[in-house]
């Protein structure tokens, strides 16, 4: 059997290897339009402050001939025939398969109302190449950046940049920083200790075009100000890489492609994973793009099982997330939506959202003690109607509640 995989991420490489450790001694091909080995994109930060390239290579930069995958790195997919079983890559090379796995990731997205987003100069932090440029400007003695995007990776990105001595000024469009996984109060905690790390926090501003003539110069925003910084990095959200198979037959809705619980496409021999699957959120129902490292994974050992059969139904995720150079320990775990159970004293904040007796999310700031037995909680949707009222008790112990109520 053939096993072509398109992208060498999280998703692409653990699928790989997942095939050989079970076995398989058919031939597996790894196609990238990076044409580096496979890394983790989400050790990027770690790598941009401490220099150590080994924190990318996760797996080793000869992982590809250790078990035994032909890699064909800077090599990126053009078109996928379904019905005659190839790809085309834009090196016009043509290689047929048995199974296609999908796992392609995302790149960087510019909403088209953000001008002169086209010139040289806006760099990024989603690939190797875009952190590599700002690790490689900060060390020519740039020292001050403007950063368009708010949310998650812009937050990210802010806080990496000053712990190598670049003073960061990061735009967000709503009245609060990561508006998509934060509320307003939880926010305000986060916004006073970028401010003490030394990032400019600007609220309800964005970018409305970069100026220069080839190169930016600037940025205006929306209110009319302009900004001027040594360089600047477009943080505005991500959009998954299917463009090679938007007319190909394969269901996608121009955005992610769907996948049933086995990660199969409409396609049986073809299945996505990781950034570019849509699959059901464990607590919403809803189809989506979960956008994680650990979902890409999972994902990528799972499509490996399915591969080789029997079939096993992928396990439902949620949104997870945690913001590692704050000051302290936050996470954002699941839907922050529901009845709120909130504990509140000086800088520690501790909040769990519960819907129909069940935990739906959790925000833990700086006091994360019971983090485990929360996501546990949520991940089994247990009733904890019993026993909500004492969840964020000082003195709650698990293990009585696991040995009264279970």
């Amino acid at each position: 059997m053939h096993v072509v995989i398109i992208g060498s991420g999280p998703a692409g490489l653990t699928a790989a290897m997942a095939l050989r450790k079970k076995k398989f001694k058919g031939t597996i091909d790894i196609l990238s339009a990076e044409n580096v080995p496979p890394y983790s994109p989400a050790a990027l930060g770690e790598y941009l402050i401490k220099d150590q390239e080994n924190l990318l290579y996760w797996h080793g930069r000869d992982v590809c001939d250790r078990y035994g995958c032909n890699c064909f790195f800077g090599e990126k997919v053009t078109a996928v025939d379904p019905d005659q079983q190839y790809v085309m890559t834009e090196k016009d090379r043509k290689i047929n398969f048995d199974k296609l796995l999908i796992a392609s990731g995302s790149k960087l997205y510019i909403p088209p109302v953000v001008q002169g987003a086209d010139k040289e100069g806006i760099t990024n932090f989603k690939n190797i190449f875009g952190t590599q440029k700002i690790k490689d400007m900060a060390g020519d003695g740039n020292k001050s950046a403007v950063i368009v995007g708010g949310g998650f990776i812009g937050v990210e990105i802010a806080l990496c940049l000053v712990k190598i001595g670049v003073k960061p000024t990061i735009l967000n469009r709503r009245g609060w920083i990561m508006p998509k996984l934060l509320d307003k109060e939880t926010g305000a905690y986060v916004i006073d200790d970028l401010e003490k790390q030394g990032v400019n926090v600007m609220l309800n501003t964005e970018g409305n075009s970069f100026i220069g003539e080839e190169k930016v110069e600037g940025l205006i925003t929306t209110d009319g100000r302009e900004l001027k910084a040594d360089f600047y990095i477009a943080a505005t959200g991500v959009k998954p890489n299917i463009d090679f198979i938007l007319d190909s037959g394969i269901e996608n809705d121009g955005w992610g492609i769907p996948v049933n619980r086995y990660l199969q496409t409409n396609y049986k021999n073809i299945y996505a994973c990781g950034d570019v699957a849509q699959t059901e959120d464990l607590l919403t129902g809803e189809m989506t793009i979960h956008g994680l490292h650990t979902v890409a994974v999972n994902h990528g050992q799972r499509a490996a099982l399915n591969i080789l059969g029997p079939e096993k139904e992928y396990e439902k995720q949620f949104s997870m997330n945690s913001l590692k150079e704050l000051s302290y320990k936050l996470m954002v775990i699941g839907e922050l939506d529901g009845e709120e159970i909130k504990y509140k004293d000086k800088d520690v904040l501790r909040k769990i959202y519960i819907k129909d007796n069940k935990i739906n999310g959790f925000v833990l700031l700086r006091d994360i003690s019971n983090a485990g037995l929360f996501f546990s909680l949520l991940k089994k949707r247990k009733n904890i109607q019993h026993y909500k009222d004492h969840l964020l008790d000082k003195n709650f112990n698990p293990g009585f509640v696991v040995s009264k109520f279970k």
